[in-house]
């Protein structure tokens, strides 16, 4: 699948929603009568340069973005490709060209809270994924559903949990894409199960 523009924008934006409610049961969760009629021409997604990194390799760092799941980087343009890549997968139904209504997808990031190297080969934790979502009309910006801020968080594996998981395949870039792509998913009205949404959130201590 290709899309005629795929865009991932870093700029200088506020928060979108407060970050302390729970935003996984979503009242206006697309219909998905009306979403299959969408045809997605974009998927865009903003990571603020407001969102705090850090290499700190301690147990929960104070910040916005954690992602060592890569080789060191721009952290920001690692964790929105992720992001960005798993919105494609959560839309593929929606991809074909002959669906009739062109649609864009709109994200803007709010918090990539991954493991470091130490709280993994130590006792693991939950990935936390936030971001906020829309869809628009690709020729006249019409908002058709959101925007909805999702939380995708997913229980990351520790200690030696963690090699198996990366033997496996299932490394942390593999488990938080899948996550994410379910519960977008959900989200969008395709998913046969409604507890992908229902249960996107996971409590744990810390960030």
């Amino acid at each position: 699948m290709k899309f005629n523009k795929i865009i991932i924008a870093f700029a200088a934006l506020g928060l979108l929603t407060s970050c302390s409610s729970r935003n996984t049961l979503f009242s206006d969760e697309v219909n998905a009568v009306e979403s299959t009629n969408w045809h997605v021409h974009d998927v865009q997604v903003i990571v603020p340069d407001s969102l705090t990194t850090s290499e700190v390799n301690i147990l929960r760092p104070n910040v916005d973005i954690v992602w060592h799941g890569e080789p060191r980087g721009d952290r920001r343009q690692q964790v929105g490709t992720i992001l960005h890549d798993a919105l494609v997968v959560s839309a593929e139904s929606l991809i074909p060209e002959n669906l009739h209504r062109p649609v864009v997808i709109e994200a803007t990031l709010i918090q990539f809270h991954s493991l470091t190297p130490r709280a993994r080969s130590l006792v693991g934790g939950i990935h936390k994924v936030k971001f906020s979502i829309q869809v628009v009309d690709q020729k006249t910006g019409e908002l058709l559903a959101g925007p909805t801020v999702i939380e995708a968080d997913e229980f990351a594996f520790g200690n030696w949990k963690a090699v198996r998981a990366d033997a496996d395949g299932q490394t942390m870039k593999v488990r938080i894409s899948n996550r994410i792509a379910e519960v977008v998913s959900a989200w969008l009205g395709l998913a046969a199960a409604e507890n992908a949404v229902e249960q996107g959130r996971i409590y744990g201590i810390g960030r």
